[in-house]
């Protein structure tokens, strides 16, 4: 599937929650506790309105997001689903999604925790038999690799509050992220992301680029591709990308400018000139 034009987030249309979401996940950060994201509510509608046509792993990720309401329907007030890597053909990395399906006023809704999962394929499938193992339900049979993408696993939990001590139990093996969320350290970056993206979208005036550029200048690389799509500082039609260069004092510096005769850096996705990106070397 074509994704040349298809970009991460459009500041133009995005909600600040989803784009500090984007900054999250897609972030260039050495520690994977700084990539967590925490969702808003995800209601029940959007389903059908959202467009599932982002990668070949599209139709299988709209099917496992009926199955997160469904399962709540039934009971399972906490949901885990695994979005495996596929040896790095549209994901080089897998993704552990917590979900907590909610009923409001007029409709259900899901809102949970994103962690990446450095996982390949076959660990993700070990862990999600283990899950089932442990108690856990999914809609259908997960009996190949290839069903874990479409099946989440639901659990029952006398309290929704309490899960972090059930995924403790559960998933023992990644303690550090779950002493990260129980401590508030996503809550507190979430803020703080969220805060970055409203001053740059304030001085960038509904311009992407400058919005990409303004939120490198404060710390917050991106990723220039992935399987949902492009950052607008990756490679583009008109020439024009991200550029990082160095001043005189050897501190960094970004602008927007004509991306002929530079390197794409595929870490941060900022262009550069020389031998190595002076931002990732």
């Amino acid at each position: 599937m074509n994704l040349e034009n298809k970009k991460f987030y459009d500041i133009n249309q995005n909600s600040l929650g989803e784009i500090a979401g984007v900054f999250l996940e897609e972030g260039v950060k050495n520690d994977l506790r700084e990539r967590i994201n925490i969702s808003d509510l995800y209601a029940e509608s959007k389903i059908e309105k959202d467009d599932w046509e982002y990668n070949e792993h599209s139709e299988a990720e709209k099917e496992a997001t009926i199955n997160v309401f469904d399962l709540g329907k039934k009971g399972y007030n906490l949901v885990v689903w695994i979005s495996p890597d596929d040896g790095g053909n549209v994901y080089k990395e897998g993704r552990l999604n917590i979900e907590f399906p909610v009923f409001g006023k007029n409709e259900w809704a899901i809102y949970g925790r994103h962690v990446p999962l450095l996982c390949d394929e076959k660990e993700s499938f070990n862990l999600v038999k283990r899950l089932l193992e442990n108690g856990g339900i999914s809609i259908k049979p997960i009996e190949k690799i290839g069903n874990v993408r479409r099946q989440p696993i639901g659990f029952k939990i006398e309290e929704t509050d309490s899960w972090i001590q059930e995924v403790k139990k559960m998933m023992p093996e990644f303690m550090e992220i779950w002493d990260f969320i129980e401590k508030g350290k996503d809550v507190e970056n979430k803020i703080k992301m969220e805060k970055d993206v409203k001053i740059a979208m304030e001085r960038a005036d509904g311009d992407n680029y400058l919005f990409e550029s303004l939120m490198a200048r404060m710390g917050n690389e991106i990723n220039a591709e992935g399987g949902h799509g492009g950052s607008w500082g990756s490679e583009n039609d008109n020439g024009m990308g991200m550029v990082v260069a160095v001043n005189a004092d050897g501190s960094l510096y970004y602008f927007m400018g004509e991306t002929k005769d530079l390197t794409l850096c595929k870490k941060c996705g900022c262009y550069y000139s020389g031998d190595k990106c002076p931002l990732c070397k």
